[in-house]
């Protein structure tokens, strides 16, 4: 994630989320003004604190209320952020970054080393409950102390001084400065949080170290930011992000020139490909099904081989008129590892024949299952276009059911269901983000499924610098992945469609899924 990869992040131009609540425009001018950004949101943040945040949605504002050690520039290099410089020892398993002295609080108090390993040990401690512990187990002492074995103190950070954190590793992990591109790493106030409780980052609570502040937060109608007094020379003072569910809603608001910037699902690329304000971007994502491998029939190998080998990507592609790519690889063409063969592809005949194999000859005495969706327009035009194709191929009767955002992610982690649909947005360019996301110990794999030689390979991909050897590791745990394991069935790969308006200049979308404010002026 960057960081970006979120769990079940269902891309901005991919799913859009149906909710009973109608926007309120009170506060939107009838075309934006030139100091006014006016985007979308396809429904409310599940959360602004960082830490514990895990979907686009809520990663797309944090993002601009704060800033971390490093980002990425237009080419995806990990530059400085607050942190002016670092460096690492030759085996890559320690890292010292040296902070800013020039970056404050909103509330004047400087930026410090302490308050990002305050983050990093609140992200790790188990009573914050964050699916993304997992992202810093790379750290000595990380994993023990999430699982309550040993002390915080065990955990190798150190905040040397003001301006100066240390970071050791378990292993070597060239990478590691990619990590600190995610929002999730960014700075914390232990002493706010400690005051305020879980209320904290309302806005009138709220203190950013970034660009702009939380003015308002209207849920299911707006969210408002304002430019921090200090970084007067923006020329954006303000950010309104309108919560519309609906995409067609979306477009229209876009054609008033009330949105300066719009998503296009890709059921409405046809309309706007020739549009000189539509614009492409290939993401590092994937969109896939989850197999809980802990349920019956799931539980068995042949019903999820059953299943793979129903879907046919081809039909799919067609139905999508060509505005999705489909794979078989779950990591993602770009990346290191990539496989376009990695997971089974279309054979009804074998499908079939392995359903026999799990105990359910031409579908006969198949339990109920119900496949779970989060509410939107294309995941439903997906569910039911798979509904029939395991009808056709298998001779079974899904039932499908789709629940609002914040329900759908509530439901993953109270009673996970049998078959569900996912997706993950990198957090940083390399596999390793995808990889780590179905280990063992990662709270964002509720699939069930754990593979000790899975684990195994991930941390050797990990721990090399070698492109050659990743990649032929990162194919080999892909294989385990995919077809021996199979608690996912890769379907698609993410393509962000955009309508960017021509007066927007200096905004630009990365392969992250990152939207990128921080130069953007309107002429």
């Amino acid at each position: 994630m960057n960081a970006s990869a979120r769990i079940f992040f269902l891309l901005f131009s991919l799913v859009f989320f149906l909710v009973s609540c109608s926007p309120n425009f009170e506060h939107v001018p009838p075309k934006s003004s030139k100091t006014t950004l006016v985007v979308a949101l396809s429904d409310d943040p599940s959360t602004l604190d960082w830490n514990k945040a895990t979907d686009g949605i809520s990663l797309e504002v944090v993002s601009n209320l704060m800033s971390g050690l490093t980002k990425f520039d237009r080419d995806l290099n990990v530059v400085p952020n607050l942190a002016e410089r670092w460096e690492s020892n030759p085996e890559h398993t320690v890292f010292t970054f040296h902070l800013r002295k020039d970056r404050f609080w909103s509330d004047g108090k400087p930026v410090t080393a302490s308050d990002f390993k305050d983050s990093f040990l609140r992200l790790l401690d188990r009573e914050t409950a964050s699916p993304y512990a997992y992202y810093l187990f790379d750290i000595q002492g990380a994993r023990c102390y999430h699982a309550g074995r040993c002390p915080a103190s065990a955990v190798k950070i150190q905040a040397i001084n003001p301006d100066r954190l240390i970071v050791s590793l378990s292993h070597p992990m060239v990478p590691f400065p990619s990590l600190m591109t995610n929002p999730i790493t960014d700075p914390v106030r232990m002493d706010l949080i400690q005051k305020y409780g879980r209320h904290w980052t309302d806005p009138s609570h709220l203190v950013t170290d970034g660009s702009y502040l939380l003015k308002r937060w209207d849920h299911g109608s707006t969210v408002e930011l304002v430019a921090r007094k200090d970084f007067s020379r923006r020329s954006i003072r303000r950010i309104l992000f309108l919560i519309i569910p609906e995409p067609v809603t979306q477009l229209l608001l876009y054609e008033r020139h009330v949105l300066d910037i719009a998503g296009v699902p890709s059921f409405y690329v046809g309309k706007y490909h020739r549009d000189p304000d539509f614009h492409q971007i290939l993401q590092f994502s994937n969109l896939y099904y989850s197999l809980n491998v802990q349920r019956p029939p799931f539980s068995n190998i042949h019903v999820r081989k059953a299943f793979a080998l129903s879907v046919d990507r081809k039909d799919l592609y067609r139905l999508f008129e060509g505005a999705l790519p489909v794979t078989r690889s779950f990591i993602p063409k770009g990346l290191l590892g990539y496989d376009p063969e990695a997971s089974y592809g279309f054979h009804p005949n074998q499908a079939r024949s392995e359903l026999a194999k799990g105990g359910f000859p031409g579908g006969r005495n198949f339990p109920r299952v119900t496949l779970f969706f989060p509410s939107g327009t294309q995941s439903r035009i997906l569910a039911v276009h798979l509904q029939r194709q395991f009808q056709k191929v298998l001779g079974l009767t899904l039932h499908l059911r789709s629940l609002e955002w914040k329900a759908f992610l509530a439901r993953l982690d109270s009673r996970t269901p049998a078959i569900y649909q996912s997706g993950w947005m990198a957090d940083y360019p390399d596999p390793n983000t995808f990889m780590t996301l179905m280990t063992s110990g990662s709270g964002n794999n509720r699939t069930g499924w754990a593979d000790t030689g899975f684990d195994q390979l991930v941390i050797k991909g990990i721990s090399t610098t070698n492109d050659g050897k990743r990649d032929y590791l990162y194919r080999k745990a892909q294989n385990i992945l995919t077809k021996e394991g199979l608690p996912v069935i890769p379907l698609t790969q993410g393509l962000t469609n955009l309508l960017i308006h021509r007066n927007i200049k200096g905004f630009w979308h990365d392969p992250l899924g990152n939207d990128h404010f921080e130069e953007l002026r309107k002429t």
